[in-house]
Order: C-alpha cells, then sequence, then structure tokens
C-alpha cells in the first residue's frame, strides 16, 4: 500500500487560496483520497439502522473513551437536511427508518478497531411499526399512440396472428472498486476543507453550505481521483461528506473515512430492480402491429433522479423500432430498500436488455430470425413521417446491422445453434446420452443517447469556455474528460486553429461564481462538447487576427436545440446526438458445469466520424470486459474474440462509451435462450443459474396455452 501523502493544514490552505488571485473554490488533485493524511487526523465509523423500518427513539454510546465523539441528529451542528432536485433527505436519521444501512449516527476517533468496538455495542431503540400496504410512486409516465379517443389498443391484440408476452428483469451491479467513497474533511474557525471523489461540485458546495450556515466561500472542495462516475452517487457522496465534515466540526479534528466494499455495493453503488413487461403484436409476415410496454422500476427508500430513470426508460422501451400502436405505463415506486444511485450514462439500459430480448422471444415463437424481425420494424427516422413519439437521429441503423450479420456470419451461427438447441436437454450430460457442448448466438441492438432535452437539470445548460493565451496555448475551461475524449477535443482545437496537440490544455480549477452546475458527467460526453469546442475554436479562428490576445470564447445549448422536444406531450427529438451499435455473441455451455464460455464478440459501431481509432476500440475491448464481470454474480466471464468495425462516416463524433453496456447483456441472455432452448428474462445470472433453468424447463415441459387461433403462448 503507498504511503499516505500529508496535505497542508485548512490555515495555510486557506491563506496560499487567499493569496491566489483566481481564489480557486474547486479544484482536480491527481490523489485518491484515502492516500492523504492530516496532522492531528483521526478516524470515522457510520453507525446504522439494523432494521428497515420503524421509529429511532435513541442512539446512545454504552461507553466513549476520551478522545472519542458520537455525533446523531439531536447534536447535529447545524441543519440536518440535504436536498437534491427537489428531493429532502435527513443527513443522519432524526425520527423515521427508511431502510436497513440507514445511517443513524457517525463515531469518531484516532483508533479503527475501538471505533469498531464502540459501534458494536451502541444501544440503538427502534419502535416497531406496521409497514405500509401501498407502494409510494415517486414518478410515472403513461403513453398511448393509436388508441383513438378511448386510449386502448386492446383490441388489436386479439386481431393478430402473433402475440407474445413476458417480462424481463435488469439489475446489474458495477464492478467492485479499488477505492471506495469517502473522504477527508477538516473544519477549522469558519472554513471547511474537503477532498473527495466528488462528480457534482456544485451540489456539494451547496448543501455543505446550507447544512453548516458556512459561507460558499469559505469551503474548498480538492476533487481527487476515482474509478468511473458510475461508481459514485451524484448525491450519495454529498451526504456522507456531510457526515464526515459534521464529525469535523464537533470533533475539532480533521475527520477520515472510507467506506467498506459491502456499503460501497449495498447503499452506494446499488442501481435498483427494473422489471418491464412487454405484449406484442405481430402480423403474419413478423411485423409489430401493437405493443404493450410495462415498466416497474424499484427506487428504494429515494431516488432524486427517479423521474428523469422513468423518462429515458420510457424513451428507450422501442428502442429504435417502430409500431403502429403503442401503450407504454412506467412507475418508479418507493421501497424499504437502501435508496438507488443512478449512472447517467446508463439509467436507460434495462429498457435495451427488455426488448432486444422480447425479439428473442418473438423469433423462438413464430419461427422469424433475429434479422428479420430487426429489419423489419426499424424505426422510422428523423426524415420520415411517424407517429411515434420518439424520433431519433440514427446515423444508418440498417447498415451497422447488416454489417454485423455479415461480420460474424450470423444467419449460418444461429441456424446451426438453432438445430443443436432443438436437442434441448435430453443431449445435455446429467440427464440422457452423451452430453454435449450447447451452443447459442445472441444478437442485440442499442443506442447510446447523449444531450437529453426533458432532464429536470438540464436547464442549467452546458458551456464550454475557451481562451487562446498570448503564447499561443488554447485554454479549455470544463471538467476533465477522459484520456480518450481529451486527445479528440485536442485534435479538434488543433485542426481548426492550426496549432499542435500539445498546445492545447485543460484547465479544471474553477472559481465559485464559473463553478458549473451540472453533474460532471454532463461534461464528459463527446458529441455535445465536441461540437460546443468546435464552435469555440471557429469564433476565436474569427477573432484572433483582428483582436488582441487573449481571446476567450464561450459556447452553450442553445434555446431551438432544446425546443425540438416538447416535455409536456412528451414527444419530439429528445436527444442531441445518437450513436447505435449492433452486436452479436457466440457462446458455449460446458454440460457438465453449465458455466457459459463466450467465444466470439463481433460489434459494429456508427458514431460518426471516429477520430482516433485505436483509443475507440481500446475502450469498447474495455467496456466489454467490465460487462462481462457484471453478468454472473461474484464471478466473471471473459470473450475469446472480439471483433471490432466502425461505419464510415464524415459526421460530428458521438460519444461511444455506454454502447456495449446496452447492447451486450441482451446478446448475452439471448444466446443462452438459444443454447439451453428455454427463456432467461433475469440479469445478474448466480453460478447455478443455468442448471436451475434447464431443470425448471424439464420439470415443465408442457404443450404451450395458445393465446389466439393463429397466436402464441404467454
Amino acid at each position: 500500500m503507498s504511503e499516505k501523502k500529508t496535505v497542508p493544514n485548512e490555515t495555510s490552505k486557506r491563506k496560499s487560496a487567499v493569496k491566489n488571485s483566481s481564489k480557486i473554490h474547486a479544484q482536480n488533485m491527481k490523489d485518491f483520497y484515502s492516500d492523504l493524511k492530516m496532522d492531528g487526523m483521526i478516524f470515522a465509523k457510520i453507525v446504522r439502522s439494523p432494521k428497515k423500518n420503524g421509529i429511532l427513539k435513541s442512539v446512545e454510546a454504552k461507553y466513549l473513551p476520551e478522545g472519542y465523539f458520537l455525533v446523531t441528529a439531536k447534536n447535529f451542528p447545524g441543519k440536518n437536511s440535504i436536498e437534491t432536485l427537489g428531493t429532502t433527505s435527513d443527513i443522519f436519521c432524526s425520527e423515521k427508518i427508511l431502510y436497513e444501512g440507514q445511517s443513524l449516527a457517525i463515531l469518531a476517533g484516532p483508533e479503527k478497531k475501538v471505533l469498531e468496538e464502540i459501534a458494536s455495542s451502541m444501544k440503538i431503540e427502534i419502535e416497531s411499526v406496521s409497514a405500509e400496504k401501498e407502494k409510494k410512486v415517486l414518478s410515472q409516465k403513461h403513453i398511448v399512440i393509436g388508441g383513438g379517443r378511448q386510449k386502448n389498443i386492446s383490441k388489436h391484440f386479439t386481431r393478430a396472428a402473433f402475440t407474445v408476452r413476458n417480462k424481463w428483469t435488469y439489475r446489474l451491479n458495477s464492478t467492485p472498486q479499488n477505492e471506495t467513497d469517502g473522504a477527508l474533511c477538516h473544519f477549522e474557525k469558519d472554513s471547511l476543507t474537503i477532498f473527495t471523489p466528488t462528480h457534482w461540485p456544485r451540489h456539494l458546495t451547496q448543501n455543505l453550505s446550507s447544512a453548516f450556515a458556512i459561507s460558499e466561500e469559505k469551503i474548498f472542495i480538492n476533487k481527487t481521483l476515482s474509478s468511473t462516475p458510475s461508481t459514485n452517487s451524484l448525491w450519495g457522496n454529498t451526504l456522507l461528506v456531510c457526515q464526515i465534515c459534521a464529525a469535523s466540526i464537533v470533533s475539532g479534528k480533521a475527520v477520515a473515512l472510507s467506506l467498506s466494499q459491502g456499503e460501497q455495493a449495498k447503499l452506494f453503488s446499488n442501481p435498483g430492480e427494473v422489471s418491464i413487461t412487454h405484449k406484442t403484436a405481430l402480423t403474419q409476415e413478423g411485423v409489430i402491429k401493437a405493443a404493450s410496454i410495462d415498466i416497474d422500476f424499484d427506487a428504494g427508500a429515494y431516488n432524486p433522479f427517479a423521474q428523469e430513470i422513468i423518462d429515458r426508460l420510457t424513451i428507450a422501451s422501442t428502442s429504435i423500432y417502430h409500431f403502429d400502436k403503442l401503450e407504454i405505463t412506467a412507475q418508479a415506486t418507493a421501497s424499504q430498500k437502501p435508496p438507488t444511485s443512478v449512472n447517467l450514462e446508463t439509467m436507460d439500459a434495462p429498457s435495451f436488455f427488455a426488448i432486444e430480448n422480447q425479439l428473442q422471444k418473438i423469433c423462438s415463437k413464430t419461427g422469424f430470425s433475429p434479422d428479420e424481425i430487426r429489419i423489419a420494424n426499424s424505426t422510422i427516422l428523423k426524415s420520415e413521417k411517424t407517429k411515434m413519439p420518439f424520433v431519433l437521429e440514427v446515423e444508418r441503423p440498417r447498415d451497422t446491422l447488416e454489417a454485423v450479420l455479415r461480420q460474424s456470419d450470423f444467419r449460418r451461427k444461429f441456424a446451426t445453434s438453432k438445430i443443436n438447441s432443438e436437442f434441448g436437454y435430453e443431449k445435455i450430460a446429467g440427464y440422457k446420452g452423451h452430453g454435449i457442448s450447447p451452443r447459442g448466438t445472441g444478437l442485440a441492438c442499442a443506442y447510446d443517447a447523449s444531450g437529453y432535452y426533458g432532464t429536470s437539470i438540464f436547464e442549467y445548460g452546458q458551456k464550454m469556455q475557451t481562451t487562446l493565451q498570448k503564447d499561443g496555448t488554447l485554454v479549455i475551461h470544463a471538467h476533465t474528460p477522459s484520456a480518450p475524449v481529451l486527445e479528440i477535443w485536442k485534435n479538434i482545437a488543433a485542426e481548426i486553429l492550426q496549432i499542435e496537440p500539445k498546445m492545447v490544455k485543460i484547465n479544471s480549477d474553477f472559481r465559485l461564481k464559473d463553478e458549473p452546475l451540472t453533474p460532471e458527467n454532463f461534461y464528459s460526453n463527446l458529441s455535445i462538447m465536441a461540437g460546443l469546442l468546435r464552435k469555440c475554436c471557429h469564433g476565436i479562428q474569427a477573432k484572433r487576427f483582428r483582436d488582441p490576445l487573449p481571446i476567450t470564447v464561450s459556447k452553450s445549448i442553445t434555446k431551438a436545440q432544446i425546443n425540438q422536444w416538447n416535455k409536456i406531450k412528451f414527444r419530439g427529438v429528445p436527444f442531441s446526438s445518437t450513436s447505435f451499435a449492433a452486436l452479436v455473441l457466440d457462446l458455449q455451455i460446458d454440460p457438465c458445469t453449465f458455466w457459459p464460455k463466450i467465444k466470439n464478440i463481433w460489434v459494429t459501431v456508427s458514431a460518426g466520424k471516429i477520430l482516433a481509432i485505436k483509443e475507440a476500440e481500446t475502450r469498447i475491448k474495455f467496456s466489454i470486459q467490465k460487462t462481462l464481470a457484471e453478468l454472473v454474480e461474484g464471478e466473471k466471464l471473459d470473450a475469446e474474440k472480439i471483433y471490432i468495425a466502425f461505419v464510415n462516416s464524415e459526421a460530428e463524433s458521438k460519444q461511444i462509451g455506454a454502447l456495449i453496456k446496452k447492447a451486450l447483456p441482451a446478446a448475452f441472455s439471448a444466446a443462452i435462450s438459444q443454447a439451453l432452448n428455454c427463456n432467461e428474462n433475469f440479469l445478474p445470472l448466480k453460478s447455478d443459474s443455468l442448471f436451475n433453468l434447464l431443470s425448471q424447463a424439464k420439470a415443465s415441459e408442457k404443450p404451450e396455452k395458445k393465446e389466439n387461433k393463429e397466436g402464441d403462448a404467454q
């Protein structure tokens, strides 16, 4: 383990900040917060509720040695709450317990072992209450297209040649991280100094100021290194930092706390469970005439982004496909589980998992091939007339699909695997005859959209500011993007301004008045910020030979762009840009261990002009490995071979970061379903899931009940 780095105490930090004319409020550090220490630093531990509901009566330490401190809601040094997008949350539970693991208090002291001993002997009195019978609805959405005045499309299912219904459940957790969430906080006199991997500095600053009545100018945020944005609960980090700061204020010392991996997984990286039921009506030719989609998101105790998540799940529920008649019902409900987190890049991934697997189910019941169904029902895009409420700007989706079909030889592989799977479990080891290795081939498509115009926080606007200095250096004032995106930014600026890429620098330190109001994730996407960067560079180029240096140009999303989406009617063009991917996965099931072995993965991506192909390929391969590690709980899958191709284009570059997370799980599930000739409708799997699936299929082998004379069983 690396030696901890001593950082200046708050007094010297504040003096240096005052001395600096820029008065930096939020700045980036090239350190992990857990590698830092301060003079006199002590440690902290959160005391959590052992019950999932009840009324908290008291939290007391049976013994509290000298030099140790306990902070609860009763002795909290300020206002015991934070606010996120209109949702108010207790920093420490003051009365009603909402979920098991809720923060009741924080202990602080010099020895971690003693803190554990005190915590284990805490006296916690909780009055039992009966659970609420009805679930609280946090947000909802209902859309009907083609239902007439009655807003009813049910008649179209009774007239259909085929009707297929199934429920899909998705709950993929992020992979464990090297460093969990936490912070090092120090309060001295009237100032707070924070070292933490926040991804929303403005939210953190505002809530610290409100909770402790400290001027925002007296709060110094040092953003430390973190793994990825998906590992950090945007408001959860703020809640945790407020708890640690409370311990620092009460104790008068610098306080450090790191969550355990268990706390991180259960309380901070908890994505929540999404269940989506699809009912689809098709013609004899395989054209989808009507679809009913029901979405249920278990948001846990609360989720400030619940409406945003429901909106995005609703839009993505139809993916790139077209329906004449459509009904979507979506809702987020509260439960006695920990609050769910949000990954702004992949919040709509469950919808792609459901729609792509529904198409797989349709194929298994009707005899159509997966490529036929997708090509026959591909969406009508922006340039064509459509009744669909969501108009996508996807470049050449059919060409992208055809490309991956050819590259993977999908049609032959799928037909071969289908013949193989028809032998079913009768030929698999453990039943009759000699064991064989069933194979399955899955196909899935997905888009990665950036710049959702209907977002509840997009109204703050995204902005790019650039300055051409006297020495010819271009400074981009923005959150630091990923390394591949940074290289793309440098190349864009260098090409327009005719300078070397090394002359392009990023400044991620912000004065208070200039600090971005939106989460960092919004500034990390490629397509929006790259477009704004181009406008900034062209603006500088137009001025550079007639105005003295330095020249500063700022650009932001225009109102005309935002108005393409009607938030009230919930229709129009919802995104600034959309990339697209088609993916084929080929796997084999070990007949003895029932363990899936992924043989090949083919990916074709349509994302505009790819400015750095090698970097893009590396990022996709990394995303594949990361996603494979999330598909089976406690286990890690690997792909033997990965093939990546890009559609040639001169269009604006688009982001590709979340494409794999949205397409790969569905392709994996479809391949499993074909290999075992059964229905795999839940992710993540457990180590014994495939054996159980096969056993259930064997036990319940009966003729399917038909829903109508020509239709399919539900």
